[in-house]
């Protein structure tokens, strides 16, 4: 493991670099706002070394530390405080065995296919050319327990001076909460935290918010009166609740911090840049400098740097998109699926072997078991589980949708998923559509209650849970199923739901403007995203079925398409770029069916149709070039 070391050259153009965020107009380029005359001191001439004082800029402490419960940390409740030791580390990256920068972060986001670190752009941005990135730093994340993880950069924003790292999988790490809509006042008491990365020491100071009436920072910042160090910079700042105000930059006085506000729509329009940087070479398992170039650009990564934007995402291969997988495809056809991507790895191996002494392992082994994904045959940096019914709608625009329609969507939307004991069999969305004293019914996807090697026919021993609109979770029972249709009616006892879906007829949708909406099990999260209505067919057999170009997960299976208003379009199945959905009026004639009310052809009860849903796969980015590769598998539900 490397250590910082000495203030090296490096060290003092970082000092230099980070002293400007006082003055900035443009980017948010600095972390400390060091008077000019400081600056020229600490660094005198370019390629000469010079010392900045004989303690790492990076290491330098402020306010309290936690172990001494004093100052700030008297001001926390111990939960809070539990907290924040489980979710702020502490980063740096390396030119060579040169450290290039060091910071705070925060855990924004952890399961088990991955976890996400919001921090200062700092990071990575490069001395010589503040409009650019390094992008062959490496980058080590210290984490609260003393354990050091390898990260890779994932999204960025120059002119916000934020940044995305990742890493593989950690247990015991918390995710900080950004989707609250807390307002906070000039004059609320807020803590700024940080951690040192060679001692890993966790930091607090208080102030409170207050106004910038001098008009020297840029418009998106926000000050606070507390005082930090370097090495908090792309730490949290949190009101005394624990609930996130911001992530602090440096300045001598005062600390001016980017409101979280600002941060969540910032990650929200993160740009795509399709370049792949080789991270390992798995042969000689040192890194190595060499360019892929993108099937979708004939740039290499470096000439895509040279012209990119401020704001671009920069995706190591190891954690592409599933939609992106699939748009770079060959093949557009749902008939034919099969398809070689040279991001995926069929290994021989079934299993992961573990040491007795391996609890990683053991927890890894346990939790992919139960929620029904397969085992990895080796740990590699980077791997991850793709396909999965946690991925989330890549264009989700959930929090764009008018008040009226997402409270009316809040509450009939729902997801459920089936078990074979403990294990997870399948997960999706469903709409609530009816409901009496006692029981309440769900319209949802058959492929729930699908055996999976047999398309014809259902598993009757599955237990069916359902994730409601508050948040609690139920057995549900198989009440209706159509396999022609791939439709499912599941109902639920004890519990009456505020609405449900009232079928009213859309009539002629204006542009042909649609929304299609999911809801993810584990999380129950939300998602909405947009398309238009096609004339196009549907490529699966069901000939009922109609295409929108809609663009949604796994986790949508079963959910609503909707027009602007909210009207029920159609039930939502699967597509690698375009989502067949099955229209309202032949959902309408199922359910008068399954009331006994109606009459379906005996020729469509006999036709069984195909239902593929791309299968479960692990990706192992280090040997995903040098072995042989399998085409993708699916599985017909």
């Amino acid at each position: 493991m490397r250590t910082a070391g000495d203030a090296t050259d490096g060290q003092a153009k970082q000092a230099a670099s980070h002293g400007r965020v006082g003055k900035m107009t443009d980017n948010l380029i600095g972390d400390c706002s060091t008077s000019s005359k400081k600056r020229k001191k600490a660094c005198k001439s370019r390629g000469e070394t010079r010392k900045l004082h004989e303690d790492n800029i990076f290491e330098e402490e402020f306010g309290s530390l936690k172990n001494s419960g004093q100052g700030a940390w008297s001001e926390l409740s111990k939960v809070v405080a539990s907290n924040l030791s489980e979710s702020v580390v502490s980063l740096a990256s390396f030119d060579g065995d040169i450290m290039h920068s060091a910071c705070t972060g925060v855990v924004i986001k952890t399961d088990l296919f991955g976890t996400s670190y919001l921090t200062s752009a700092s990071l990575i941005r490069s001395f010589d050319d503040e409009s650019k990135i390094m992008p062959f730093v490496s980058i080590e994340v210290h984490l609260p327990k003393k354990q050091v993880a390898h990260g890779w950069l994932y999204k960025y924003d120059l002119q916000y001076n934020i940044a995305v790292i990742e890493t593989k999988f950690f247990p015991g790490l918390r995710a900080i909460n950004l989707e609250h809509q807390l307002q906070f006042e000039s004059h609320s008491k807020v803590v700024a935290v940080g951690r040192c990365f060679k001692s890993g020491k966790l930091m607090a100071t208080s102030g409170v918010l207050t106004d910038d009436p001098s008009g020297v920072y840029r418009k998106e910042l926000m000050i606070s009166t507390c005082e930090i160090t370097m090495a908090g910079v792309g730490g949290p700042l949190i009101d005394l609740d624990g609930n996130f105000v911001g992530m602090n930059f440096y300045a001598k006085k005062r600390t001016p911090f980017l409101p979280r506000s600002t941060i969540t729509e910032c990650m929200a329009n993160f740009k795509t840049y399709r370049g792949e940087l080789k991270k390992l070479d798995s042969t000689t398992g040192r890194s190595t400098n060499e360019i892929q170039e993108s099937p979708a650009t004939s740039k290499s990564y470096l000439e895509g740097l040279e012209g990119c934007s401020d704001s671009f995402e920069l995706r190591n291969s190891s954690r592409k998109p599933e939609n992106e997988q699939e748009s770079s495809s060959s093949s557009d056809s749902e008939e034919n699926p099969i398809e070689n991507d040279p991001f995926f790895m069929e290994t021989a191996s079934p299993f992961l072997p573990v040491a007795d002494g391996d609890e990683f392992g053991k927890f890894l082994i346990k939790e992919l078991t139960s929620q029904g994904y397969p085992l990895p045959a080796v740990l590699d940096g980077g791997m991850r589980l793709v396909n999965t019914f946690e991925n989330e709608f890549a264009d989700d625009i959930w929090s764009k949708l008018t008040k009226k329609v997402a409270s009316n969507m809040s509450r009939v939307v729902v997801s459920l998923a089936s078990f074979n004991g403990e294990e997870r069999i399948f997960a999706c969305t469903g709409i609530f559509i009816g409901c009496d004293e006692s029981n309440t019914r769900i319209l949802t996807s058959a492929s729930l209650v699908r055996i999976s090697d047999d398309e014809n026919r259902i598993n009757d021993n599955l237990k069916i849970v359902v994730h409601l609109p508050n948040k609690q979770q139920t057995v549900g029972t198989l009440q209706h199923y159509h396999l022609h249709y791939n439709v499912a009616i599941v109902s639920i006892k004890g519990f009456r739901c505020l609405r449900t879906e009232e079928f009213h007829d859309p009539g002629l949708i204006e542009r042909k403007e649609v929304l299609s909406v999911g809801r993810v099990f584990k999380s129950a999260k939300l998602m909405a995203t947009s398309g238009i209505l096609t004339d196009k067919p549907s490529k699966l057999d069901c000939k009922e079925l109609k295409v929108s170009t809609c663009r949604i997960s796994k986790a949508g299976i079963g959910g609503p398409l909707i027009d602007c208003h909210g009207n029920f379009v159609g039930m939502n199945f699967y597509g690698r770029k375009e989502t067949p959905y099955l229209p309202r009026d032949t959902i309408l004639k199922l359910l008068s069916y399954f009331d006994g009310e109606g009459d379906i052809s005996p020729e469509i009860m006999d036709n069984q149709n195909r239902w593929p849903v791309p299968k479960l796969r692990w990706h192992y980015p280090s040997f995903s070039s040098h072995r042989k590769i399998e085409p993708r598998r699916y599985i017909k539900y």
